[in-house]
C-alpha cells in the first residue's frame, strides 16, 4: 500500500491569525481552529510528501528526533482526516462526551452534534 500523501481539500478557506489558523469548511459549514503546531502541519499537507517526509522536514527545521516528530504529525494528520479536511477522507461524526456541573450525579453523556477541536496538543 502506498504511503499517504495528505492534501487539504481545495475548497477550504484558511485565515492565518498570529501563527494559528481558522479553517472554514463550506461543505459541512464548520469552522476549525488550529493551534500553531497543527497550522504548521496543515500548511505542509499539499499532497507532495508523505507523513514521514513532512515529519523529516519539521524535525530538521526544529533540530528534533524524526521519530518523535513523526508520532506527533501522525496524530495531527489523523485529526485532519477525522475532521474531513483532507482529500478523500469524509468527516467522521463522533459522539461528544462532556460533563455538566449542576447535574445531580455528574455522569458523562454523549451529544451527537458535538465537534472535537483540532488542537494538536500532542504535537
Amino acid at each position: 500500500m502506498a504511503a499517504l500523501k495528505p492534501k487539504v481539500r481545495d475548497e477550504l478557506v484558511v485565515v492565518d491569525i498570529d501563527g494559528e489558523a481558522v479553517v472554514y469548511d463550506p461543505t459541512d459549514v464548520l469552522l476549525h481552529h488550529l493551534n500553531p503546531t497543527a497550522t504548521v502541519v496543515f500548511k505542509l499537507c499539499d499532497g507532495s510528501g508523505t507523513v514521514r517526509e513532512l515529519s523529516e522536514d519539521i524535525a530538521e527545521e526544529l533540530e528534533m528526533s524524526t521519530d518523535k516528530v513523526l508520532r506527533q504529525v501522525r496524530r495531527v494528520v489523523t485529526q485532519f482526516k477525522r475532521a474531513g479536511l483532507l482529500d478523500g477522507h469524509p468527516r467522521q461524526v463522533l459522539p461528544h462526551t462532556h460533563r455538566h456541573s449542576g447535574d445531580g450525579d455528574g455522569r458523562a453523556h454523549a451529544h451527537r452534534d458535538g465537534e472535537e477541536a483540532i488542537d494538536g496538543r500532542s504535537a
